[in-house]
């Protein structure tokens, strides 16, 4: 029998029922917020026809899952992140194929078993995820531990959440599926605080709309959660990433810290 891993982080996946509502700009946010907690944070982008994580975090990568898919059968959790990008912020980006037509080749074995080494190599593994419910993104909707649906203010985009939200619990995954409005005080005649009961969720989780520097953001490849980290948008995120973390990471962490600093100490 194989052993399991001793440590296997959380999977947080992004995702969404209609496009252009800023599910990337969440994902790279996310995992940035989550990442100035200190703990291992490693992002994949899961839209593998037309992701766009690579030009939201100003990225030139060597490798992108398509390399991964390639070689899986000689890539381990030891060896994966040889192939993550490492961003700036201190996040490992594994970045989706840089031509459409490479989707193709990516098995749902090759996602999942992606996946899982990931996680293995982090504390919290953020995936951004394509639009909607297919065979490779319910995939990765299974092995997830936090679903974040991000919806907006919006008749179409709250219509077809409805109904994803609908096909989650079907399928038995709604209970793990938290909401997030993106963009929640922009014009819009429907109010922030029915929207909840208008998907028959309890409770959402609010991203303020601040256009103008998310925009900037992606024009010049520099996440908000860095270049305008006392911003309201950003502190958004950072109080989303406080509702993700658990005590048991943060115990973990802490864990960590102690041997380390008792190894200085004896070497005194």
């Amino acid at each position: 029998m194989t052993q399991e891993p001793e440590h296997k982080g959380k999977v947080v996946t992004v995702c969404s029922a209609k496009g252009g509502i800023g599910r990337t700009l969440v994902s790279a946010n996310l995992a940035i917020a989550l990442n100035k907690k200190n703990i291992n944070i490693s992002l994949l982008d899961a839209d593998f026809q037309f992701g766009d994580i690579s030009t939201v975090l100003d990225l030139k990568p060597t490798f992108t899952v398509k390399d991964v898919v390639e070689e899986i059968s000689s890539i381990d959790s030891n060896s994966i992140h040889n192939y993550l990008t490492k961003h700036a912020s201190g996040i490992k980006v594994l970045p989706a194929p840089d031509k459409p037509e490479y989707a193709d080749l990516i098995s749902s074995e090759a996602i999942k078993h992606i996946v899982d080494m990931m996680a293995v190599t982090s504390d919290y593994l953020v995936i951004d995820n394509s639009v909607g419910i297919q065979e490779e993104s319910l995939e990765l909707l299974e092995r997830s531990d936090v679903i974040l649906l991000v919806t907006t203010p919006e008749m179409a985009a709250l219509r077809n959440t409805k109904l994803m939200l609908e096909t989650l619990e079907k399928i038995g995954l709604v209970d793990k599926t938290k909401l997030l409005v993106n963009r929640y005080d922009m014009d819009s005649l429907i109010k922030v605080e029915d929207i909840p009961g208008i998907l028959d969720q309890d409770e959402a989780h609010f991203i303020p709309n601040n256009f103008k520097l998310a925009s900037q953001s992606l024009n010049i490849g520099i996440p908000f959660t860095i270049s305008q980290s006392k911003s309201n948008l950003s502190k958004s995120f950072y109080k989303l990433a406080e509702t993700l973390i658990d005590n048991q990471t943060m115990s973990v962490k802490k864990r960590k810290g102690s041997i380390v600093s008792k190894l200085f100490v004896s070497n005194k």
